[in-house]
Order: structure tokens, then C-alpha cells, then sequence
């Protein structure tokens, strides 16, 4: 099959259709009245994974491609809170929505971004490892950022979340010190 630039254009317009969703725990749980999009989190994931990345000495190229991926399914899908649906209807949907998404890039990179997000999604290397723990890691300082104007009892489940999975993993210790760099709420 032949590559057609127009493809190319679906696969980035997936990529902008992520500025418009928004994530869906900030509005439930908290009341953000604007809260961040998934390309705002995705974005900050990037950011944290690339100097983090680079000061352990880790994979950082592949990191960001696996920080760039790991929600790009949500563009079709929407953001999801937990409860809303389980497990592994959920992987289903991003998977199928993946297959659909990687469609519109050539071939020979498909089946690497197809190989990176599918590590992502089964977490058992440490790069996998690492994307999943900057997820949480951004959470938290996502919900440092929103205590200027929303009440911080409502945010604590974030930070409290992040903190319980840090401690827990402790495989970068790095990122339990920047979590314990941000004050507890009140």
C-alpha cells in the first residue's frame, strides 16, 4: 500500500483532537472548571521524562516516543476515570483505537510505535516502568498547580495516589524526592 500524504495528515489530526479533551478526573473529582487536556498532560509528561530521563542515564529517545503514545489512543476514546469501565474493556478500546490511529503512518514506523506503546501498555521493562511513574509523578505536580484554586482536601487523592505508587515502585528514587519536595494539603 502506497503512503498518501493525506494519511499523514489524519495521524496528526489525531494528535490536535487530544488539545480538546479534557482529563476527565479534574472535572469529576475536583470541579476544574478548565481543566488540562490530554495534550497538556502529555506534553508535561514529556518534559519531566526528557531531563529525568536523561539524568539517570536511561533510554531517553524511546521514553518520549512512549510518553508521546501512551494516551494517543484517547484521542479517539476519550479519557476514561477508572470506575467508568474496567480494565480490560478499556485496553480493548485503546488497542483497537491504536490499530487505527498507526494506520496512517508508513509501515517500518507503525510497527515501532506499535512495538513501543504495546511495551507501554504491558509495563515490564524499566522504560515502561518509568513512562507509568512520571505518569504519576505529573499528576501530582498537575494537582500542586490547581491548589492555587481549588481546595487542596479535594486534590490530596491526587497527591496521595502519586505518593502511595511512588513509595511503592521506588525504582527512581529521584521522583519520590520531587513528589516530596511539594507540601502535603492541608
Amino acid at each position: 500500500m502506497k503512503l498518501i500524504y493525506s494519511d499523514l495528515h489524519e495521524f496528526f489530526l489525531y494528535g490536535l483532537k487530544l488539545k480538546s479533551i479534557k482529563r476527565a478526573g479534574w472535572v469529576s473529582k475536583v470541579g476544574v472548571s478548565d481543566p488540562e487536556s490530554v495534550a497538556d498532560h502529555s506534553y508535561s509528561m514529556c518534559l519531566v521524562s526528557m531531563v529525568l530521563s536523561d539524568m539517570l542515564e536511561l533510554e531517553t529517545e524511546k521514553i518520549l516516543k512512549m510518553a508521546i503514545l501512551h494516551d494517543l489512543a484517547e484521542s479517539i476514546i476519550g479519557d476514561y476515570l477508572p470506575h467508568e469501565i474496567g480494565r480490560k474493556p478499556k485496553r480493548d478500546l485503546e488497542r483497537n483505537a491504536m490499530e487505527l490511529i498507526l494506520q496512517s503512518i508508513p509501515r517500518s514506523i507503525r510497527l515501532k510505535y506499535k512495538k513501543i506503546w504495546e511495551e507501554y501498555v504491558q509495563n515490564k521493562t524499566q522504560a515502561a516502568n518509568f513512562v507509568h511513574l512520571v505518569d504519576k509523578l505529573e499528576l501530582a505536580l498537575q494537582a500542586k498547580q490547581y491548589e492555587r484554586d481549588y481546595p487542596k482536601a479535594l486534590l490530596a487523592q491526587f497527591l496521595n495516589t502519586s505518593r502511595k505508587t511512588l513509595k511503592s515502585k521506588n525504582i527512581f528514587p529521584i521522583m519520590l524526592e520531587i513528589l516530596n519536595t511539594l507540601k502535603s494539603p492541608s
